[in-house]
């Protein structure tokens, strides 16, 4: 395991945005805040950064009262925030490395903070299921799923060197039932939020998701369900313009990759980058990236080139880049790809991001997390 390449948290929200307008064809337009990024170097980018924070107070209200509208559901029948969870997130675990750092504790730990606060009773528990194969395959090749669905047969030895040709991955004889649970799971809050049986949604789910690619696993991830959710809310309910929001202090790659030629996701992430020293490494991590044909304009990179980030960098990036991006895209559905590595304290994000920080950016963002 490299320093640093310690990928996802274990979260993911899901929410459904309460307008619904769209343009005469139903296809979304390019957002041109974001498309604007085209081509600019940091020098450009931060210059512009810094025009946007130099914004009239009088504007930025404006812009509260508008992005308060969307997040604001009109539909009255929409209330009620879902929460998914079940014991079987703890099965995946490392079998030649206990002390590995993406562990059952990761959800264990997350389920007692939301009892000792008393939360379960505000929250409406919804059941988990396994993802079908036909759900798997909105994001992953058939000769991948095929393969991580034989590792339920596989020896302990086997694990280990079809593990060792990935990135950061372990498999255990459980993994392709808990992954495609955490999948089934993500699935199940998209319905309740787009039929409007629920406002909003919390999966603690594991293992995370958000870089894995459509024919390996990477970053400690076996199957993108943040990406598969997006895919399944437009096939299963039509939705024509999805946000994933991405707040992982890593880059999640693996959602770029599958929708970076796609204007009817737009993806956002906010990520430690460091000149591409972070992991995982990548020069599509930083803010040039913008999609491409007619994706172009519907990737939004912003890559943090140092650490110690506050609540103040986080918040003022997403009311001067994310919220307007927003507001201008007008998404059916919010997904966000929760993972909290960017708190304070966090041995490998080394982030300075408070709880309060995240709950504010949560609702701001008018998402649904999974």
């Amino acid at each position: 395991m490299q320093s640093g390449a310690d990928p996802p948290g274990s979260g993911l929200k899901v929410r459904r945005s309460p307008r619904l307008s769209k343009t005469p064809d139903g296809s979304p337009q390019v957002p041109s805040s974001s498309k604007g990024n085209k081509g600019r170097k940091g020098g450009n980018s931060l210059q512009e950064a810094k025009r946007r924070g130099r914004m009239e107070k009088s504007k930025e209200e404006e812009l509260s009262e508008q992005l308060q509208q969307l997040d604001l559901s009109s539909r009255a029948a929409a209330s009620g925030t879902g929460l998914v969870y079940c014991e079987t997130f703890t099965h995946h675990r490392n079998l030649w490395e206990p002390s590995h750092p993406e562990s059952p504790d990761r959800v264990t730990a997350v389920l007692a903070e939301v009892e000792r606060q008393d939360l379960l009773s505000h929250c409406v528990r919804v059941e988990p299921r396994e993802a079908t194969e036909e759900e798997l395959l909105l994001v992953h090749t058939k000769q991948y799923v095929d393969l991580m669905r034989s590792t339920q047969t596989m020896t302990e030895t086997e694990l280990h060197s079809l593990s060792d040709s990935y990135d950061s991955v372990y498999l255990h004889p459980e993994s392709f039932q808990v992954a495609s649970l955490a999948v089934g799971s993500v699935l199940q809050l998209v319905d309740k939020v787009m039929t409007s049986e629920l406002r909003n949604g919390f999966a603690v789910v594991r293992p995370p998701g958000h870089h894995a690619q459509s024919n390996q696993s990477n970053g400690f991830c076996v199957f993108n369900n943040v990406a598969a959710a997006a895919r399944y809310a437009q096939r299963r309910h039509a939705a024509h313009r999805v946000l994933i929001v991405d707040w992982d202090v890593h880059h999640g790659q693996g959602i770029q990759y599958l929708f970076q030629d796609d204007p009817s996701v737009l993806y956002v992430s906010l990520h430690r980058y460091e000149g591409g020293l972070f992991w995982p490494h990548l020069p599509e991590s930083d803010r040039q990236e913008v999609g491409g044909g007619r994706g172009e304009g519907f990737t939004c990179n912003l890559p943090w080139d140092q650490t110690g980030m506050t609540d103040a960098d986080y918040i003022a990036a997403f009311q001067q880049l994310l919220l307007p991006l927003a507001y201008e895209f007008q998404p059916q559905l919010v997904l966000v790809a929760a993972g909290f590595d960017a708190a304070v304290g966090d041995p490998k994000g080394e982030m300075c991001v408070s709880p309060q920080c995240f709950s504010y950016s949560g609702p701001a963002a008018a998402s649904n997390c999974d």
